[in-house]
């Protein structure tokens, strides 16, 4: 089995319609399909039901597993999903969300890959392209500190998920964001661009809220300040105004051996400075 789908939902009854509609209008079929419902109570179940029942009955059935209960969030819904993948790469399409066009997964599997990760363009719900990651041929641990890749339009090694065991749900919204970060940054996981639009996000999720500001200053201080050395120093953002500029001449420091032993030295010499200026 050559790929996973995964499709959480909990009470989004038209837009799993949708995601139902994308996922079987594929015109590539080398797929096994999970779904991953949280015991809604707005028909979500009863259309499980009915879909599943009809595949049953087909000769394309691509659903190896379905449950209506309740969860902990979104992540540990995801990583139920997980659970339950024969597939060498996965993708988490969830309701609302859908792919591109009936051709989607033939434009990306029409040749074998061995990248850790594939990604590909994604756009925002009114159709403009969404300026992520997704749109970089090339990405670098510092990509990861303002934004993340979007889970629809991006295929992930099966074998990097259960390395980094899966997400973290100690995060509730942004999981998704501190595995790639920790992917890219900590694990060096390769990647390959698709050049092509993927898919089109619903939009209006937990990613949308001002709640998410508590898990990005989280990821920020314990993946990339930490990397820095500079995970006590969370005002750092905000003090130096940290960009991508800047960051990215960290990114240099750090793949140059003597430079980053330089750095650190700099750093303890600085930290020793200024104790003894204290007293």
């Amino acid at each position: 089995m050559t790929l996973s789908i995964i499709t959480i939902n909990y009470n989004n009854l038209e837009g799993l319609r949708r995601t139902i509609d994308s996922v079987l209008s594929q015109t590539w079929h080398d797929f096994e399909w999970i779904i991953i419902d949280g015991g809604s109570t707005d028909g979500s179940k009863e259309l499980i039901e009915e879909t599943a029942n009809k595949l049953a009955a087909s000769d394309f059935n691509p659903l190896s597993y379905w449950c209506s209960e309740p969860d902990k969030g979104i992540y540990n819904a995801m990583n139920k999903g997980i659970k339950h993948c024969n597939g060498e790469y996965l993708n988490f399409m969830n309701s609302g969300d859908s792919f591109y066009d009936t051709h989607t997964l033939e434009k990306v599997f029409n040749i074998h890959h061995t990248a850790a990760i594939l990604y590909g363009i994604m756009l925002r719900p009114n159709g403009e392209v969404n300026n992520k990651p997704n749109m970089k041929p090339v990405l670098r641990w510092y990509d990861f500190y303002w934004e993340t890749l979007g889970h629809q339009a991006q295929f992930t090694h099966l074998t990097l998920l259960h390395k980094l065991g899966g997400f973290d749900e100690t995060y509730p919204i942004l999981a998704d964001w501190n595995f790639n970060a920790l992917a890219i940054s900590e694990y060096h996981a390769s990647h390959e661009f698709l050049p092509f639009v993927v898919a089109q996000y619903e939009g209006g999720g937990l990613s949308d809220t001002p709640d998410m500001g508590k898990d990005l200053a989280r990821i920020r201080k314990e993946v990339f300040l930490k990397k820095l050395g500079l995970a006590d120093r969370i005002d750092y953002i905000e003090k130096y105004q940290l960009n991508n500029s800047i960051l990215k001449e960290y990114y240099i420091i750090l793949n140059n051996k003597l430079s980053w032993f330089l750095y650190r030295l700099a750093r303890k010499i600085a930290k020793i400075w200024h104790k003894t200026c204290k007293k």
